[in-house]
């Protein structure tokens, strides 16, 4: 009868640990999706930064501004490797909330073609968030 009663508390020991690996509540905020579009400033002509940041933060900030969209931007530095050798480069980083994928695309390929860059690169990050007020 002891070991009966041992093993029923061993059982709802175990059961009240893994409650613990549950995944958090996140009634507070809701899944969205958030896309990151990075902009490598290497002219596609040249294969080198034609660029300064400054001009071309002006350019990308109009096209997404003109589309009526919200933004935050982050200016890193990024490199590549092509073949032996590692190219670096200025890059500009626009993260975007309540935008369609499409959307997203098109200002990627706007930005693309505003600062003749061979390519963009396009992140989408499902994204738990809350406002705090």
């Amino acid at each position: 009868m002891k070991k009966y009663i041992v093993l029923i508390m061993l059982v709802f020991a175990a059961c009240a640990c893994l409650a613990g690996c549950a995944p958090g509540d996140t009634s507070g905020g809701e899944v969205q999706v958030k896309y990151a579009v990075y902009c490598s400033l290497n002219d596609a002509d040249t294969g080198t930064q034609m660029l300064s940041v400054e001009e071309a933060q002006k350019l990308a900030r109009g096209v997404i501004t003109d589309r009526g969209l919200g933004y935050t931007e982050y200016v890193a530095y990024g490199g590549f490797v092509d073949g032996d050798k590692i190219n670096g480069n200025d890059t500009l980083v626009y993260t975007f909330f309540f935008i369609e994928k499409a959307d997203a695309q098109a200002v990627a390929a706007e930005i693309k073609e505003s600062l003749n860059l061979v390519s963009v690169l396009m992140e989408q990050i499902d994204s738990v968030y809350d406002f705090v007020s």
